[in-house]
């Protein structure tokens, strides 16, 4: 995998991503996707992968969300369609397709990675589960839901949802487990205080 190749990826993504339905999605946007590579980058150094490894993990990155420009439901199966048809006319080998796919499989809630690089990627995906952007990010969230899929609720409806979210949700990567998720602990309990608040 060249850096020609994964710069032509990711060209190929932000059109999508900027494109059609998916630029006015207010949480799954570019930018998201943007989040996401970086934190690619981010988790897998800090849990010693080799950039090898880590080019394929950011090429699913890439191509996680780009499945919204077809369907919000289900739009992780768009999204590896995408990608395979994208990266069997690159010199990807079968093997090296499978494992971005692998990767965009995993992100499906809930997440069910089955190797080193789907964890890294899953965590990448809800990194601001663990950071103090938690609260922006999910305001974003909320209206992308009200806007895209009907789901209109109540602030005490919204904050018990995300509770039972944060509660059961845990990082894959040991990056996640030490390091997001202190921040998600102290989101947890910034929800709580607004419950008993009301």
């Amino acid at each position: 995998m060249t850096a020609m190749t994964i710069k032509s990826i990711t060209r190929y993504c932000s059109e999508i991503l900027q494109n059609d339905k998916c630029k006015n999605l207010p949480f799954h946007n570019f930018a998201h996707t943007q989040e996401v590579i970086d934190n690619v980058f981010l988790i897998s150094n800090a849990i010693g992968l080799q950039p090898k490894e880590v080019d394929f993990i950011a090429i699913a990155a890439c191509f996680h969300d780009t499945g919204f420009s077809e369907t919000y439901e289900g739009h992780e199966e768009v999204s590896k369609r995408l990608a395979a048809q994208y990266l069997s006319k690159t010199n990807c080998s079968q093997t090296e397709i499978e494992r971005v796919l692998s990767c965009i499989d995993a992100t499906k809630m809930p997440q069910n990675p089955l190797n080193v690089y789907d964890k890294v990627l899953c965590d990448a995906d809800l990194f601001h589960l663990g950071t103090t952007n938690y609260m922006y990010r999910n305001m974003l969230l909320r209206k992308e839901w009200e806007l895209f899929c009907d789901t209109v609720m109540t602030d005490k409806e919204w904050h018990l949802l995300n509770i039972k979210f944060l509660e059961e949700y845990r990082f894959k990567t040991s990056y996640g487990k030490e390091v997001l998720e202190k921040g998600k602990q102290e989101n947890l309990n910034k929800l709580k205080q607004l419950i008993r608040i009301r």
